[in-house]
């Protein structure tokens, strides 16, 4: 193969493996970026997720304790003659 020949591969080679490495690289930069969005995201909902049920169980804290008020007046109102 004379030199010729090898500029004119390496001329249509190298322009071709350098895009090649380009669209690579921002193709693993998205993905990685994408993957970091996700992760805030799932991080996000999951906090908002911890709120709601701290919330819940307060709620739930408060019922039941009404509930037991009302049920000892019911106990009371039934006890009279």
């Amino acid at each position: 193969m004379d030199l010729t020949r090898l500029y004119g591969a390496a001329e249509t080679a190298v322009p071709l493996l350098l895009f090649i490495g380009v669209v690579l690289h921002r193709w693993q930069t998205g993905m990685r970026d994408a993957w970091r969005e996700e992760a805030e995201a799932w991080a996000s909902k999951a906090e908002r997720q911890a709120e709601e049920l701290a919330e819940l169980r307060e709620e739930v804290r408060e019922l039941r304790r009404e509930n037991a008020e009302l049920r000892a007046q019911v106990a009371e109102l039934l006890a009279r003659p």
